[in-house]
């Protein structure tokens, strides 16, 4: 028995099939085509939407949008990749009218429209709401990190620069002794000559006044680190290691774990960005109020706090020695009213919660609110020691104190070594430097390193390791009493269960199937826009998975119709239809 008769490709036909037969009814590509042809891509932002009658025509930015979804939802993200698209893939021929832009114009309208891009995956967001694919009652936000186009070895933070500086002096000075020691020794015995040698120390010198640019920079702006390819991206902890990137923040529906919000963050932690991103949630359903659970990374109480007044139920985990999360807020005396207490906008909520009174949204939530008065102590200005010059602070340092330097926020020890900023707990803010403490000769504690604190208008600490020096220097304090408004927070525990296959889902999809674990766009908003075409293509899958194809088009569909049939041009022709 012979084979299935196949056709030769060099023969003509009389009657050609059409292109549009080659793409079957259920083909996603069908479906990207409708949604962006549903699309005011003026109106969203877009560049080069007028057609223009001098020079070269554009091409079309419904043509390119389409080309970059079609490409990211086939897992191609490469502008060269999507341009051999355009000449072998039928789909893409197809969807692209057979246009074949070059990877220039292509890779070009990507990075232009990085706002834009941003609307249309709310766009896609608000079509599924219609399509009642948002529950809209519990959100879940976490947060995963993204590799940035800026390896590690571009990137310097403080410490880093000073031990680069540190080594590059202890080059010098081998190179400097191996001078020496080349001018008492014979020429056959040296190892480099002396033009050599000069070299690599000129070669270590500009380095080294790169370095001590870049630290005085960063000194200067008060930040910790730099990053030259991708100045916005920052080191960061991944799972493991430590790499540059952004921190993403995420905010996935309950129903059917849709991505309702996403933002793009450079801070290394999760701590403090709940309500950023839930704001961003609630202003796109237009939610009086909303629900949201999240991981142990989030246990910011300032953040909680600003969250319960804006209608934002923040459920986080508790240690096994909670029961409850004890908040504080200002307190602002106003008479409530009962519309106000049964209010559900956040601007009654916050009135409420000022005021010592529980709004009945959260009745059961919020517990033991009472007004009460706390200490604030606060040292006046007037008791700083004044310093002209830094040589003035690094010489009394030296005689055993520890000098603070208000304006670039660094401490000098009585080494003459620079300490930095660490944290602050309790209005005490505390200092160190751990590679300093390594090398240095003369410690002035027992552990591996000195962490110093000062407290509120203070710039001057005693080190005791020094003899006679006053051990403690007395501070005049003025207190005053605060009214503050303070409450007991219950979380929702029952609801924390569902947040690992929440929030984790999503992430897992679009790293390991899109493969888009690393970025290929620089800054924040480009950023932006490149995770808005990756998650779009992971909402337009959700959406097929839990509806199909055939209602989504039936939607699309309508809206076209209704847009086109209605316009003036139409109504004019169906006028002389009749």
């Amino acid at each position: 028995m012979g084979y299935i008769e196949t056709e030769n490709k060099h023969q003509t036909t009389l009657m050609p099939n059409k292109l549009d037969n080659y793409i079957t009814k259920e083909n996603p590509t069908r479906l990207i085509d409708a949604f962006i042809n549903t699309l005011d891509l003026k109106q969203l932002g877009f560049t080069k939407t007028t057609q223009t009658t001098q020079g070269r025509p554009a091409y079309p930015p419904q043509t390119l949008l389409k080309l970059h979804i079609y490409g990211y939802y086939n897992k191609i993200r490469s502008s060269r990749k999507l341009e051999r698209e355009t000449k072998n893939s039928l789909e893409a021929i197809w969807l692209c009218n057979n246009l074949q832009p070059d990877h220039n114009t292509i890779a070009n309208f990507r990075k232009d429209n990085t706002k834009p891009l941003k609307q249309v995956f709310l766009q896609w967001n608000l079509l599924c709401d219609k399509l009642d694919l948002f529950g809209k009652e519990t959100q879940s936000i976490d947060g995963s990190k993204f590799k940035a186009v800026n390896s590690k070895d571009q990137n310097f933070t403080l410490p880093k620069l000073d031990d680069r500086i540190n080594r590059i002096n202890n080059h010098i000075e081998q190179h400097f002794t191996e001078l020496e020691k080349n001018d008492k020794e014979e020429q056959d015995e040296r190892k480099f000559t002396k033009e050599e040698i000069q070299e690599k120390i000129v070669e270590l010198f500009q380095r080294k006044t790169l370095y001590e640019t870049y630290k005085d920079e960063l000194e200067q702006k008060g930040e910790t680190q730099k990053s030259l390819t991708d100045p916005e991206a920052k080191l960061m902890k991944f799972k493991g290691d430590y790499n540059v990137g952004y921190n993403i923040q995420t905010a996935i529906d309950s129903k059917h774990h849709l991505i309702s919000e996403f933002s793009v963050t450079n801070k290394p932690s999760d701590n403090g960005l709940i309500q950023n991103t839930a704001q961003n949630v609630k202003k796109e359903f237009k939610l009086d109020t909303l629900e949201t659970i999240q991981d142990k990374g989030y246990r910011d109480k300032t953040d909680m706090t600003l969250c319960l007044e804006e209608g934002i139920i923040p459920n986080i985990p508790l240690t096994t020695n909670e029961e409850y999360f004890e908040l504080e807020t200002n307190y602002e005396p106003t008479q409530i009213t009962e519309t106000q207490i049964n209010s559900q906008k956040a601007q009654d909520i916050k009135t409420c919660l000022r005021s010592g009174t529980i709004p009945k949204i959260y009745q059961g939530i919020i517990k033991d609110i009472k007004i009460t008065e706390i200490k604030i102590q606060k040292k006046p200005p007037s008791q700083l020691t004044l310093f002209n010059t830094k040589e003035d602070m690094i010489k009394k340092a030296q005689e055993g104190y520890f000098i603070r330097d208000l304006k670039t926020n660094t401490t000098y020890c009585p080494s003459g070594e620079k300490l930095r900023f660490y944290c602050t707990k309790k209005d005490i803010t505390y200092y160190r430097n751990k590679l300093a403490c390594e090398r240095c000769l003369n410690k002035c504690c027992d552990a591996k390193f000195k962490t110093v604190g000062f407290g509120l208008g203070q710039n001057v600490v005693t080190c005791r390791s020094f003899g006679n020096l006053p051990t403690k220097q007395t501070l005049k304090r003025d207190i005053y009493m605060k009214q503050v408004v303070r409450f007991n927070f219950y979380p929702n525990l029952r609801k924390l269960d569902n947040r690992k296959c929440l929030s984790e889902h999503p992430f897992g999809t679009v790293k390991r199937w899109h493969d888009s674990s690393y970025l290929l766009l620089k800054g924040k908003e480009k950023v932006t826009g490149e995770l808005s075409l990756t998650f779009l293509i992971y909402n337009i899958k959700r959406a097929l998975n839990v509806l199909g194809m055939e209602p989504i088009m039936k939607t699309l569909t309508c809206k076209k119709v209704k847009t086109t049939f209605f316009s003036p041009k139409n109504i004019f022709r169906l006028y002389l239809s009749y």
